[in-house]
């Protein structure tokens, strides 16, 4: 009887003293591990610093120059920096590969 009781109490306790634990990266990756839930990082991004080079509405392409010979042409996710965007401007852009692509995923003039 003794041993049913303190097992019940184990059962409706312990639970809740996990929750009441501070929440942090062990915690998290021990749910992760116990949950079977795989932690995938998000897609890889970099920044870049460049002047618009061409921009290639038709294509869906803007080509950035870094450097002095140096030009990239990258897809654009989002068709509405056509608009904001001309030869000649300094801009920083930020990158992922999607779907194999090079593609803008944010863009800010400087």
């Amino acid at each position: 009887m003794v041993k049913s009781t303190m097992l019940a109490l184990a059962v409706v306790l312990l639970p809740g003293a996990a929750l009441c634990s501070p929440a942090g990266d062990q915690w998290e990756a021990a749910v992760a591990t116990n949950s079977g839930a795989a932690v995938a990082p998000g897609p890889a991004t970099q920044s870049l610093h460049g002047m618009v080079a061409t921009v290639d509405q038709s294509n869906d392409t803007i080509a950035i120059r870094s450097a002095p010979g140096k030009t990239e042409q990258f897809r654009v996710q989002d068709g509405l920096l056509f608009d904001s965007v001309r030869n000649g401007d300094q801009v920083e852009i930020t990158v992922q590969n999607i779907a194999g692509a090079e593609t803008i995923v944010e863009l800010r003039k400087e």
